[in-house]
Parts: structure tokens; C-alpha cells; sequence
């Protein structure tokens, strides 16, 4: 049986179950989405840097697909931080070990998915090292103990919209009620990464306008621009993910996406340690798709 265990369990989030248990029901109990979302959710964005850093907003984008229906299997689209993927990376059996316990792999979904065809194989090994997806799955434990999901690394090239499209297309002839999640942060900027939007406040303000492009073509839902933005603006790390997402959303009926909350980590930071110097600045967004 493949096993995917925990290698972001410490430093991302609590290893402890204790801790983690009680870190992940906080960010849930303090990230309630706003009133007045549409009755219809078919999926979403969520961030994935450590919890203490994005882990609010990930559990809002969860608290509203959680509040538009139960949450039985969710396909999750993940980013490449290793540059290996090369197609949709299914992981398709078995189970990921998390401090809360085992989830089940939905093999019935993922068997479908492969049937089905398109840029999708399974590759289990490609999840081995990557969290961006794994930082999730705690929170969706704390929603359905008994959750199942899909995991899903997706390149990000062209063939990410394909990649969605296909899963899309198998969820609406025979899986209803399956939601979809992808995983991104936004612009790195300031720090230990490059600076061309300039230093402090600057730099700042910068990212949040370069954020801002990429937040406002998720809402009108445009996966076909997606990569180019983020090849050219660098304000995406999951850009595969989010085309992949936005792909698979439309195929289920979804025609535009809604903002949830937007913070960086430079606020986060700052909010804390006022007179840090250090001007990081790595962009987070909540986003659901009806």
C-alpha cells in the first residue's frame, strides 16, 4: 500500500497531535467566511506556507466549501516546488498519514480519473517531498474525520488546464458532490527572495499590486492566462495549480470566483514584531469558486 507520511509535521505545523489538533480547530473557529456566499460552491484556493503564516486564510477557503455542502472527497491540486512534474502527478491508492491519523486515498475517483485519460498518470512518488498540499489535509481532518481525497501535483505549463478540464469532466458525469482545491501561495518578494518592486513599504505595495493581478483573473476565472501571468510576474508559486482549478471548476458549472480575504506574510509579521527589518512579503489568498 503506498503511504505518504507527514515531512512538513514540526515545522509547518504541530507534530504533536495535541498541538496539532488544537492549532488546526483555532484557525478554523477564527476564519469565518463572509456572509452572503453563493448556495452553490464547487471549489477553491486556499495558501500553503506554515499555518502560523497563511493557515487562517486556508481554513476560511475550507469553512466555506464545508458551509455550501459536506465534505467527502476533495481533489487537491498541488504546486511544484521541485520542478519535476511534468504531468498531472495522481497519487491514486493508499493513504496520508498526518498527526491526526490516516486519510484514505478515494481509489474509486482516482481510478476513474485515469480511465478517463488526459495529462493525468499515477505517481505516487512525486508527492514524497512536496507540502503544499499536505498542510491541508489536517484541516479538512478537523472538518470530516473520514474525509477521502484526490491528490493531485500539476505542472505549471500549459497542460494544467487540461489537467483540470479532465477531472472536471469525470467529477460532473459521475462523482457529484466531489469539491476541488488548490493550493498557491502568491508573490515572493523582499527578503532572502528578489526585490525588483524596491525595499520596506515599497516593496510592499508592490507585491500587493502584483497579487493583485493574479487574484482579480482567478475571480473572472480565465485559466488560459494563468501561466502566462505567472511566467511573467512571478506572482504565483502554484500557477499549475490555480489554471488546474479554475479548469475543473467551470467543467462543474462554476462561472466566477469570489475573494474570501487577501493578507502577506509582511503583515502577518509585522503584526507581531512591529520593527522586524525584515521586508518578506509572500502573498496568501482565499478564494472559492460558484
Amino acid at each position: 500500500m503506498n503511504i505518504r507520511r507527514a515531512v512538513r509535521a514540526g515545522s509547518f505545523y504541530e507534530e504533536a497531535a495535541s498541538s496539532c489538533r488544537l492549532h488546526a480547530s483555532k484557525l478554523l473557529e477564527q476564519a469565518s467566511p463572509p456572509e452572503g456566499l453563493p448556495q452553490t460552491l464547487y471549489g477553491g484556493l486556499v495558501p500553503h506556507a506554515g499555518w502560523v503564516y497563511s493557515g487562517r486564510l486556508a481554513a476560511m477557503t475550507l469553512n466555506a466549501l464545508a458551509g455550501s455542502g459536506p465534505l467527502e472527497t476533495v481533489v487537491l491540486f498541488g504546486a511544484d516546488h521541485v520542478g519535476t512534474v511534468r504531468e498531472g502527478e495522481l497519487f491514486d491508492s493508499g493513504v496520508w498519514q498526518t498527526p491526526l491519523g490516516e486519510v484514505m486515498i478515494d481509489q474509486a475517483l482516482a481510478a476513474a480519473i485515469l480511465k478517463a485519460g488526459g495529462p493525468i498518470r499515477a505517481n505516487p512518488g512525486a508527492h514524497e517531498h512536496e507540502h503544499s498540499l499536505e498542510v491541508q489535509v489536517p484541516l479538512l481532518q478537523m472538518l470530516n474525520p473520514q474525509v477521502r481525497i484526490v491528490p493531485i501535483e500539476v505542472p505549471p505549463t500549459a497542460r494544467a488546464e487540461a489537467v483540470g478540464q479532465a477531472v472536471g469532466r469525470v467529477l460532473r458525469e459521475g462523482f457529484p458532490g466531489v469539491r476541488v482545491l488548490g493550493s498557491t501561495d502568491l508573490t515572493h518578494h523582499g527578503g532572502h527572495f528578489p526585490s525588483p518592486g524596491g525595499h520596506g513599504a515599497e516593496g510592499v505595495r508592490w507585491t500587493e499590486a502584483n497579487d493583485l493581478r493574479m487574484i482579480e483573473i482567478a475571480q473572472r476565472m480565465d485559466a488560459p492566462a494563468v501561466i502566462a501571468e505567472a511566467e511573467k510576474h512571478h506572482n504565483a508559486c502554484g500557477a499549475g495549480a490555480i489554471a488546474a482549478t479554475i479548469a475543473a471548476c467551470r467543467e462543474l458549472g462554476a462561472t466566477r470566483g469570489v475573494l474570501l480575504d487577501y493578507t502577506h506574510s509582511y503583515n502577518v509579521v509585522h503584526g507581531i514584531y512591529p520593527h522586524d527589518p525584515d521586508d518578506t512579503t509572500v502573498g496568501y489568498a482565499s478564494i472559492v469558486f460558484a
